[in-house]
């Protein structure tokens, strides 16, 4: 029997499975390995949001290389990773001493600025209350209003 038999059959989200077995990986290198193959933005999305962020950013990075790694996992690892701090005081982050961290942050915005990532049918909403959303309002330039706007599509 197939894994997407058995999920059928038992009703068991068959990417909750996909994911579940990667986050079991405890060798980081094959799971970055793993990471690259994969050519599901969905699953792309809930690993990046199932991830434990105390193992380090390999993982993070390796799925913001993939190339099926669209906006909304995008925005969804920077809001994970305190992007948010980023966004407030760019300077502040900058004299940060957790250099891994700070590369991670300005890498991903970078590329979100950027236009590096295209968008796709998932849904992202941004974590922020409506103040917070406003006060990121009058500090952000336009080119960054894709920081704090919603984007359409399947929620996960």
């Amino acid at each position: 029997m197939q894994i997407s038999d058995f999920c059928k059959e038992h009703n068991v989200a068959y990417l909750d499975i996909l994911v579940e077995e990667l986050l079991n990986i405890e060798n980081q290198g094959v799971l970055i390995n793993r990471v690259a193959e994969i050519t599901d933005e969905r699953v792309l999305y809930l690993l990046g949001y199932s991830y434990n962020w105390d193992n380090g950013f390999a993982v993070p990075k390796a799925i913001i290389k993939n190339p099926n790694c669209h906006l909304s996992t995008a925005l969804a690892l920077f809001y994970l990773a305190d992007g948010t701090r980023y966004l407030k005081d760019k300077s502040d982050v900058e004299k940060n001493g957790l250099t891994s961290w700070k590369n991670f942050i300005v890498e991903l915005y970078e590329k979100i600025v950027g236009g590096y990532f295209e968008k796709s049918n998932i849904g992202f909403i941004p974590p922020l209350s409506k103040v917070e959303q406003y006060k990121l309002k009058k500090l952000l330039d336009l080119s960054e209003y894709v920081f704090i706007e919603k984007i359409d599509g399947e929620n996960l």
